[in-house]
């Protein structure tokens, strides 16, 4: 698809914070791990025709932008170029899946004031990456959920906007007004289902409910009883795409919650920020080093892309080390419950 690997993903946290200039880099998911164009490794695409709910128009069919992604792009246009809604154009279209609504895409991000012409620093490197859901835009998706609808795994988009709706209303360090236009160019790297699509498997007794959103958001649910003593693990969806192995990188949206109460573990879920995480199958234990629960790990081996799985791990072997950071909210008495949507398998390449 032409585009080679790219950098470290970073979380954006969407167009609710005040000033543009170094807001994108709000946290990294992960570091260093990221896949060339082709390596989509998912699953389970949407069928049929994908019809974009935001059009191209005069403003973005103007800008041209040369030069690999993962690098410092020429972004040309005729200044000053002014919009007033939002406008999508392909500069060069990807032959990769369609991101469809609900779909995961990852992606890099040039700003360019459409005053001047000039490159706008929003604390990105050229390699970072961004990943976010196709779709209607919201708090959590900012413009990039429009941006992304539709468009094609290895694509470049340009996309003119005002500041306010790009970066939220506030005022910024780049001497730009909210109903200045910027223009935004991106590149489409990967692209990984938003939800697990298996089917549907039974409940298994003892085991505690979970309840879908529309958007496929788990809701947990646990029985008036005690924890199991071991780790058990069931199937909810059973997927049918490529199966995770050991020290694969997986991409992976979660809920979970300490069994006994009501409230999801923030810092252990990724459903909330609508960004998913994407880790090592290690069963390695977490210690002050971090890591991923070898609980978690175990389960993950053998599952396929499009799964979803349903993990209850008490504390010992396959939970927190004495040496670890809890999360806030966990103490190391706890069982906790997790959801697992399986959504792709990212090449380490």
């Amino acid at each position: 698809m032409g585009l080679p690997a790219l950098g470290r993903i970073v979380r954006y946290p969407g167009t609710q914070e005040r000033g543009f200039v170094r807001t994108l880099t709000a946290a990294i998911v992960t570091v260093g791990l990221v896949a060339s164009l082709s390596a989509c490794a998912s699953t389970g695409a949407p069928s049929g025709d994908c019809t974009p709910s935001t059009k191209s128009g005069h403003a973005s069919s103007l800008v041209t932008a040369t030069g690999k992604a993962g690098t410092a792009l020429d972004v040309k246009f005729p200044t000053p170029l002014i919009t007033k809604g939002i406008e999508v154009s392909t500069v060069s279209k990807g032959d990769g899946r369609t991101l469809h609504p609900g779909e995961i895409g990852d992606f890099g991000v040039t700003a360019v004031n459409a005053t001047t012409g000039q490159t706008i620093d929003v604390g990105l490197k050229p390699t970072d990456l961004l990943r976010r859901t196709a779709g209607e835009s919201s708090d959590t998706t900012g413009p990039f959920g429009k941006i992304l609808e539709c468009a094609t795994v290895g694509s470049r988009i340009a996309a003119t906007m005002t500041v306010a709706t790009a970066f939220g209303q506030g005022g910024t360090e780049e001497g730009l007004g909210d109903k200045d236009t910027v223009v935004i160019v991106v590149d489409v790297a990967r692209g990984f289902i938003g939800r697990a699509d298996g089917a549907p498997q039974l409940a298994e007794n003892g085991m505690p409910a979970v309840v879908l959103a529309p958007d496929g958001q788990p809701g947990i649910s646990v029985p008036a009883e005690a924890p199991p003593k071991k780790t058990r693990t069931a199937t909810l969806k059973r997927g049918d795409g490529d199966k995770v192995k050991k020290d694969d990188l997986v991409v992976v949206h979660t809920n979970a919650i300490v069994w006994g109460a009501d409230a999801i573990v923030d810092d252990l879920s990724s459903w909330p920020s609508g960004v998913p995480n994407t880790f090592v199958v290690s069963e390695d234990r977490v210690g002050d080093q971090g890591g991923v629960l070898p609980g978690l790990s175990k389960a993950l081996v053998g599952a396929r892309i499009g799964s979803q799985l349903l993990v209850v791990i008490p504390p010992g072997e396959d939970s927190y080390d004495e040496t670890a950071t809890l999360p806030a909210g966990v103490t190391a008495k706890d069982t906790l419950v997790y959801v697992i949507d399986v959504l792709g398998i990212q090449d380490q390449g």
